[in-house]
Formats: structure tokens, C-alpha cells, sequence
């Protein structure tokens, strides 16, 4: 395959300023944190991101590698790998988005303009072309994926879904699906709610986890609890996953709830938006990142201290309760009982402590 170098769009736009495909209307606005620290503008069009996504962005990173804020872009027209900078070290984040047969050339190519790079929470196709340029590939958790024509709520692995939608429906609380202008307020109520009761309150986490978006946006779905006075107690927003032009799926991308709220204000919503997206049809629903989970590392050439370091902190006592509650994520996920797909981290160099250094202060949590 012959190499053809990425391209540098000359045009440049604010994030802030793209407008959908169909109706021209502004579809999309900064998040949050990116609002109050500031953005950055991009090498490549946001409308022109927007097109790849929805042809080849099937995996449950894409839409947040095409819109989230402060990231930057190698490619062109034909396809996109989606990076930061910290401590000027290169963050790949997701998989090349970009048509199968192209992959291989643009990580080439990128390999080749960023001195060093990582790449964060790619699949085995990537990591496979990775492992070939050099890379150490390594397991960094699974993301779980629930198979909508197949899914079902029956059966005892199944019952804590069905008891959470029948305790919140006898007391008083709904669920509906709506959109942000409708209830905008009261969400950034319940947000800054539950961001007092986290570990890291200061800023939204971000990179691997896109952060809050204050305003409508492209085909992403949110869904809210009401209590019985009509206030919202908890809600969940789903991020698209495309396929050829169409949205095929979604995945959880935003989760918060009043400190007040019951413990089955989640479980109740999920168990609602699942059915709803399979009554229209789509095919999948994706949980995000269950991270550390799982790591085996038995497919491709990986790093062995990282393999060992990983496993310890996925299950190390003081990380969970201190830093980051990895069984918890796992735990909760897992209970859904969907296909784990695992996902990959994949570094040049055999001591990361450094590079997992920035790449946590990157993702806000140091």
C-alpha cells in the first residue's frame, strides 16, 4: 500500500461554531470545563470530522475523538487520529477513524510526525498495527457491549434491573427521554451536585471520558428521572455510535445524580433506554470503559512491568478507595452480563511511569 502523507487543513474553526448536516442549526457547544479554562481551535473542520464519524465511527470512543474539546487532529478529509499534548508527550486517543483499508497508512504516518507516541483504549485491529510497528501492546480493561436483537431482562442475572424500574415506579419517580434546553438549569443543579460528592471536584475528568456538554447536540440521547415532585433525581446521556451514515448504537456517556437520589436511579434508566433502543431497532449499547479490568495480555508483544503494575491497581485497596474505584466500575458492568471486548494501550517504550504520569493529569485526575 502506498503511504500518503496526512494532510494539514488549512481552515481552522472553533469546536463552538460547527452547524448538522440538514437544517444548519448549531447542534454543538463547548462542554463545561472547556468553557470556563478555555478551547482550542482545530487543524481539521469539525463538519469534516463529523462526516468520518458517521461513516466509520463504530466504536464507542468515536464521537467523543471528533467533538470533545482541546483535542488536535492528524489527517485529512479521508480520515483522522484524534491526540493531545501534556508534558510533550503525544495521547492518541481510540482508533484511527477512517474507511478499514486506510488504518494502517495513516497510524504509519502518524507514527512517523509524532515523536513517540501512546495510544489509549484502541481495538485489536489497531493494536495489531501497532504491535507490527514496533509497539508494546498491553490490555488496559474492557469495554462491554450488550447485543440489542439478543438482550433480554429475564432470568435471575437479570432481576436487579427489573426490581430497580419496579421500586422507583411504585414510589412516585418517571423516567423520560428529553432534551437539554427543556430542563437546563436543574441539570447543571444536579451536576455540580454530584461533582461535590467526587474525589476530583475541582474539573470535569476528560480524554478518556468526554466531559459534560451544557447545551443540545448531534444525536446524542439523554434520559432523566423524575421524583415525585417532578424534579430531576438522576440522568444518563448516551453518546451515538455510527455505521455507514446512520446511527447504529449508543454508549453511556454521562451519569450523575442528586446525593439524595435512590441507589436504583441508574440501573432503572439504563434498563428504560435499552428497551427504547430496541424498539427502534439499533444493534448495540455500549457501557464505556471498565478500566484495568480483565488484563491477561496473552494476544500480543506487551510490556511486562506494565502488565503487573496494572493488575496490582486494579485490585490495590488504597487506589480504589482514594483514587479511582476500578472493582466498582467492574463490578457494576460486569452485572449486565454483555460481551467484554477488550481494549488496548499501546507504548514504544518499556517504562511508562512517566507517560501514565501526564496522561493521568491529562485526564484531570491528578
Amino acid at each position: 500500500m502506498a503511504s500518503q502523507p496526512a494532510v494539514s487543513n488549512s481552515i481552522t474553526v472553533p469546536a463552538s461554531k460547527t452547524v448538522s448536516f440538514e437544517t444548519g442549526k448549531q447542534l454543538y457547544a463547548p462542554s463545561y470545563w472547556s468553557h470556563v479554562h478555555g478551547s482550542k481551535e482545530t487543524q481539521l473542520p469539525l463538519n469534516t470530522r463529523l462526516e468520518l464519524l458517521r461513516r466509520h465511527g463504530n466504536f464507542s470512543l468515536a464521537y467523543s475523538t471528533a467533538v470533545q474539546s482541546q483535542m488536535e487532529y492528524f489527517g485529512d478529509a479521508q480520515g483522522y487520529i484524534a491526540y493531545r499534548v501534556r508534558g510533550g508527550m503525544t495521547f492518541a486517543l481510540g482508533d484511527p477513524v477512517c474507511p478499514p483499508e486506510r488504518v494502517s497508512t495513516l497510524l504509519e504516518d502518524f507514527v512517523k510526525a509524532r515523536r513517540r507516541p501512546s495510544f489509549i483504549q484502541v481495538h485489536h485491529d489497531t493494536a495489531r498495527v501497532l504491535e507490527s510497528l514496533g509497539f508494546f501492546v498491553n490490555d488496559m480493561g474492557v469495554d462491554t457491549r450488550l447485543d440489542l436483537d439478543s438482550y433480554n431482562f429475564v432470568g435471575k442475572d437479570k432481576e436487579w434491573l427489573r426490581y430497580a424500574e419496579n421500586w422507583v415506579t411504585k414510589r412516585g419517580f418517571r423516567i423520560e427521554e428529553a432534551g437539554f434546553k427543556e430542563y437546563e438549569a436543574e441539570i447543571l443543579g444536579v451536576s455540580e451536585s454530584w461533582r461535590a460528592t467526587r474525589t476530583i471536584k475541582k474539573k470535569e475528568v476528560r480524554f478518556l471520558s468526554r466531559p459534560i456538554v451544557m447545551n443540545d447536540e448531534l444525536d446524542v440521547r439523554r434520559f432523566f428521572l423524575f421524583d415525585a415532585a417532578g424534579k430531576i433525581a438522576a440522568f444518563v446521556f448516551f453518546d451515538p455510535v455510527y455505521e455507514a451514515g446512520r446511527v447504529t448504537g449508543y454508549v453511556t456517556c454521562i451519569k450523575r445524580r442528586q446525593p439524595g437520589a435512590p441507589q436504583y436511579a441508574e440501573p432503572a434508566i439504563m434498563k428504560r433506554a435499552i428497551e427504547q433502543f430496541q424498539r427502534e431497532g439499533l444493534n448495540s449499547v455500549w457501557l464505556g470503559l471498565s478500566p484495568l479490568a480483565n488484563i491477561e495480555n496473552r494476544e500480543f508483544r506487551h510490556n511486562r512491568i506494565l502488565h503487573w503494575t496494572t493488575r496490582y491497581y486494579h485490585q490495590a485497596g488504597w487506589m480504589n478507595k482514594y483514587f479511582y474505584n476500578f472493582l466498582g466500575h467492574t463490578q457494576y458492568k460486569s452485572r449486565f452480563r454483555g460481551t467484554e471486548v477488550k481494549v488496548h494501550y499501546a507504548s514504544s517504550v518499556r517504562f511508562n511511569s512517566f507517560r501514565l504520569l501526564a496522561l493521568a493529569s491529562l485526564c484531570g485526575a491528578i
